[in-house]
């Protein structure tokens, strides 16, 4: 009798196992590799009618997102700089768009966010709006804005954002940086980085 009791505790484990769910070992993450380096994107034109020069330089997890403003459709007379500095980049999930590429889904954290005034007429703007609670702004000085309002409230050191990115041979894609809700659901395909 004691033998069946142990037949039957056996059996019991074993089925309890078998109908268990099966962890899934295969991962939908990646490493930064893919994306480390410089990309650049080419002159073009944006909602406000200024022309921008784009530019991203991953280096493990580190980001460093350049933004370049000119007042010509040609991209040769500047008149702002935008640099996002992130940290802690982390590949998450693949996703397949509906043209059959594929990206992932990531998350970095903010470091910091600096604009430079490089026109005077928009140093003039900036100081006679006390943008960002300023009304010293200079030429060609960079100036940190993490945490602050100016017109837009940026978010402080650390905060975590959500992106989306589609990458197509030496081509990027971005969906956006998130720092509230969910990822993007999308990618902007008007602009292209470049890998160089």
């Amino acid at each position: 009798m004691k033998n069946i009791y142990i037949i039957l505790i056996l059996f019991l484990s074993f089925t309890i196992y078998s109908c268990a769910k099966k962890s899934d070992t295969s991962s939908t993450t990646a490493t930064t590799t893919k994306l480390e380096g410089t990309w650049l994107t080419s002159c073009y034109t944006d909602s406000d009618n200024y022309s921008n020069i784009g530019k991203i330089v991953v280096s493990g997890t580190n980001v460093v997102h350049t933004s370049e403003a000119h007042s010509d459709t040609s991209c040769a007379n500047d008149y702002s700089k935008w640099e996002y500095s992130y940290a802690s980049l982390s590949i998450g999930d693949e996703v397949t768009f509906d043209d059959g590429t594929k990206g992932h889904k990531y998350t970095l954290n903010v470091d910091s966010f600096k604009h430079t005034p490089q026109s005077s007429s928009y140093v003039n703007s900036l100081n006679s709006a006390n943008a960002c609670g300023y009304s010293d702004w200079t030429l060609n000085t960079v100036r940190d804005v993490t945490g602050l309002t100016c017109g837009t409230t940026y978010p402080v050191k650390n905060t975590t954002g959500k992106g989306l990115y589609n990458l197509v041979g030496n081509n990027l894609f971005l969906g956006g940086h998130i720092t509230t809700g969910s990822y993007p659901t999308g990618v902007t395909t008007t602009i292209t980085y470049v890998k160089q």
